[in-house]
Formats: structure tokens, C-alpha cells, sequence
């Protein structure tokens, strides 16, 4: 007869979806992807993008528009804020005069200076251009009776376009930050009748705007992402698992030592389990602080 070797590990794991366990939120934080001009924290924000002057947005549609230059601004100041040091201000929300075309010539530089002189920024995020738009799927839907009957998948797209200068005037970066979300089904005899449109969707598209705001600012940052993991519960594990979710999990690494040195399996191997967790979640903690002390004081 074969005899199959199981590696302990992959025991746990099948033990542990087969059993009551609880969920622990975890974090794990990335250094930035690139660097910003040293001593560069001071971020200004301008709107260029005038909405109100090009014939193809509606007038029903300029709300929406203003949702977006809302959404950009509070993506960028939840991220930008995420360094103490770091100071973010709103210059205009809709600065007029100026075009995408007119944004390419040398001397908008010195528009870029002057602002920057203007509120005492050694940055300047400037908001290019804006992009907003439904769009949708035709399909046949079974309906109760078993017939088929014409719907439509509706989606909201939003594009944003940002450049991002020094205090002279010099292009550090520009960034495209292209986001979609499904809205809704619509089920119509004709498929053709009503739906959503940009006037009337301005929490979704502040939501996509300031998730393309993070996406561009945020390489210029520390990262930390969320994630999950379960724990073994029942049991003396189920006290020191209040200790791990509730954010004490160095606490936890004694008693969960001891119970694996004075327990049989499986409740041993439910705690060394555990305690791996613990032990991961400390250690995040330990990198982002360190990732966070580099940024901060990149000098020592």
C-alpha cells in the first residue's frame, strides 16, 4: 500500500477551514515607488480643466464635473496628509483661461512659479484635463415567464489627466488615472429609456476621481495595503485572539508559546498556527515604521 506524506502546514490550513476560526484585519506597508525633489512638502492644488466653457458638456452635466474636481482634490489630500510633515492646500478649483494645448507652452511655467510663489509651494499638482462618461451592454435577460426581454449593464467611466510640476515650473510627472464602476441593470421593453448620466451620479465619480488622485500621488509615498487573515478559535485560544484583533498581538505571543509547550496536538498546533499570525502582524508593524522613519528622515 502507498503511503502519502502530508506536510504540517497544509494540515493546519485544511484543519482550519474546516473549523470555527476569526478573521484579524492585517496590514503591510511598501516604501514609495518614486522619489520626490528633496524637502519637497509643501503641495499645491490647481483645477485648469474649465468645465463650464467646452460645448459637449451639458449644462446638467457641470455638477458632476465639480464632483470630480472635489473627488481629485480629496484623494490627493488623503494621501499627500499621510505625512506629518507634509502640507496640502487648494489654490482654485476651477482656474479659468487655460486649455490642455495652452498647458504645453513654455511660458505656462511661469504660471506654475507664480502660484507656487503665491502660496508658498514647492509643488504644484495641476489638474489637466477631465473625462466623464456612461456607457453600457445590451443583452437578453431570462425574464419570469421564461421569455427574454432586452437590458442594459450600465457603467461609469471617468479619466483623469494630471501633471505634476516643481516650484520652477518643471514637469516632475504626469499621470493618467483611467477608473470604471458598474452602476446598474436596467430592464425595458425597448432597452433605450432612461438610465444614469453624469449629473446625477456625483458620489460614484468623486469616489473614482479620488481613487485616481491616490493612484498618482500615492507612488511618491509609503503604501500600505489591508489584508486578512483567520485565526483557530475555542478553547483558551478564544481569549488570546481578542488580544490579536484588538490590536495587542505582542500580548498574545507568551500565552500562545506556552500553550503550544504544554499541549498535545491539535490544540499545539491550532496555537503555533496563531502565533504565526501574531508574529506576522508585529513584524508589519515593525517594517512600516521603519519604511516610514527612512521616509521622514531620509538622512539618517
Amino acid at each position: 500500500m502507498r503511503k502519502f506524506f502530508v506536510p504540517p502546514t497544509l494540515v493546519c490550513v485544511l484543519a482550519l477551514a474546516a473549523s470555527c476560526s476569526t478573521i484579524v484585519n492585517m496590514e503591510r506597508t511598501y516604501p514609495p515607488e518614486a522619489l520626490l525633489p528633496a524637502d519637497s512638502n509643501r503641495f499645491l492644488f490647481v483645477n485648469f480643466y474649465d468645465y463650464q466653457v467646452p460645448d459637449f458638456i451639458r449644462d446638467s452635466h457641470e455638477e458632476g464635473y465639480a464632483a470630480a474636481v472635489k473627488g481629485f482634490a480629496m484623494g490627493l489630500s488623503s494621501t499627500i496628509q499621510t505625512d506629518p510633515r507634509a502640507l496640502f492646500m487648494i489654490g482654485d478649483s476651477l482656474r479659468k483661461g487655460f486649455t490642455v494645448i495652452s498647458m504645453q507652452y513654455p511660458e505656462f511655467s511661469d504660471t506654475v512659479r507664480a502660484l507656487c510663489s503665491r502660496y508658498g509651494a514647492n509643488l504644484l499638482v495641476a489638474l489637466d484635463s477631465i473625462r466623464l462618461r456612461v456607457d453600457w451592454d445590451f443583452y437578453l435577460a431570462e425574464n419570469d415567464e421564461g421569455g427574454s426581454m432586452l437590458a442594459k449593464d450600465f457603467y461609469l467611466f471617468s479619466d483623469t489627466y494630471m501633471t505634476l510640476y516643481s516650484a520652477d515650473g518643471e514637469v516632475i510627472d504626469r499621470c493618467a488615472g483611467e477608473k470604471n464602476t458598474f452602476v446598474k441593470s436596467k430592464y425595458t421593453i425597448f432597452g433605450m429609456i432612461g438610465g444614469p448620466n453624469i449629473g446625477n451620479q456625483k458620489e460614484r465619480i468623486k469616489l473614482l476621481t479620488g481613487s485616481a488622485a491616490q493612484d498618482c500621488i500615492g507612488k511618491y509615498f509609503p503604501f500600505t495595503e489591508g489584508y486578512t487573515g483567520k485565526l483557530f478559535s475555542g478553547g483558551e485560544l478564544a481569549k488570546l485572539n481578542l488580544l490579536i484583533t484588538g490590536g495587542k498581538p505582542e500580548e498574545a505571543v507568551g500565552p500562545l508559546t506556552e500553550l503550544i509547550n504544554r499541549s498535545s496536538d491539535p490544540m499545539a498546533s491550532k496555537a503555533e498556527y496563531n502565533l504565526a499570525i501574531a508574529n506576522e502582524i508585529i513584524e508589519n508593524r515593525k517594517e512600516r515604521e521603519e519604511i516610514w522613519r527612512k521616509y521622514t528622515n531620509p538622512e539618517k
